[in-house]
């Protein structure tokens, strides 16, 4: 068995390694775009991307030890093995010579790619070809096997922070506020005064929400302060269901973790209240529907609730590859 061979991934001690590992995987990547890279330097996943972090690498990575050197290098493996895996798909796995590789899509009969093996290649031979060599040979297997499969895309494990998840299991007290929503729903379209047919879950009618959130409320105060009452309420979950129905939105919830002030609760407007995310959608936007309320009410525009949802992001169907439901 060589060194790119991997261990079992629920193993002891490499399924703890691993697991350590993708969950770095994200902020390894932030800092090495925030302060390993030139400023031209684009974490998109393109071989644009690996040549200007094979170039920083080459020209400026220097192996001293150091833990801001340690932090660059695997930064630089962190990337280089997602934009692989952006190609192939695949997984992340851990090697018996000790340090995380990728695992193409097993369709593609490839053996695991080694980041730092490149990396250490890189700065041996310099040549700044190292990693588009090993990402258009990877791009070639995946256009060879599409040739013979028509429609096929490589999978991919997603990674936390990085790739488009699927929903967990909702919270209990969301649950229990959605399904008191849908119920009141009646009730709430006769409170806006407005007829049934009007509340079709089009981003349209979110512009007559608008206007109807202006003819009650002329401060944002006076929004909080009504917070609970069911049209605040109503306006809340239809918003929401507008960006489920037409953004791939996903309703989320969150308690306020034990210990923390309230004062800082109050700051964190994802806690304790519902909100909208995409994670179903490549760095996927979020949004909470009670401060669109409010800033509908500041900014004194009726149009303010359908642009906010309008800048959700919509599905990419040209993804090069598929993520994997959790």
């Amino acid at each position: 068995m060589s060194d790119h061979e991997t261990g079992p991934i629920g193993g002891e001690p490499t399924g703890e390694q691993l697991a350590a590992w993708v969950g770095d995987v994200q902020p390894l990547v932030m800092r090495l775009e925030t302060w390993h890279t030139p400023e031209h330097f684009r974490p998109d996943m393109t071989v644009e991307s690996l040549d200007t972090l094979e170039e920083a690498i080459v020209l400026t990575y220097e192996p001293e030890g150091t833990d801001d050197s340690q932090d660059f290098l695997q930064g630089a493996m962190a990337y280089l093995g997602e934009a692989l895996m952006n190609i192939g798909g695949g997984r992340w796995d851990w090697s018996l010579s000790g340090h995380p590789v990728v695992c193409p899509d097993p369709h593609l009969r490839l053996e695991p790619l080694d980041p730092l093996e490149l990396i250490t290649a890189a700065q041996e031979i310099g040549d700044l070809a190292q990693f588009a060599q090993a990402a258009q040979h990877l791009r070639a297997a995946v256009d060879a096997y599409q040739g013979q499969h028509a429609g096929w895309k490589p999978v991919k494990e997603p990674t936390p922070g990085l790739d488009p998840w699927t929903p967990v299991e909702k919270h209990p007290w969301l649950t229990q506020w959605l399904a008191l929503r849908q119920d009141s729903f009646a009730e709430w379209v006769e409170e806006t005064g407005q007829g049934a047919g009007v509340w079709d879950f089009s981003p349209a009618s979110l512009d007559i929400l608008g206007r109807l959130v202006l003819d009650r409320y002329a401060t944002q105060d006076q929004v909080s302060a009504d917070e609970g009452s069911l049209f605040i309420q109503g306006a809340i979950w239809y918003i929401g269901e507008v960006a489920v129905r037409h953004k791939n939105g996903n309703w989320n919830y969150r308690d306020a973790p034990d210990g923390v002030p309230r004062e800082e609760v109050v700051k964190n407007i994802y806690l304790e209240r519902p909100f909208i995310n995409q994670p179903s959608i490549l760095k996927g936007r979020a949004g909470v529907p009670f401060y669109y309320l409010r800033a509908t009410v500041r900014d004194d525009d009726t149009t303010d609730l359908s642009q906010r949802v309008a800048h959700l992001k919509d599905p990419a169907p040209d993804s090069p590859v598929i993520y994997r439901a959790g």
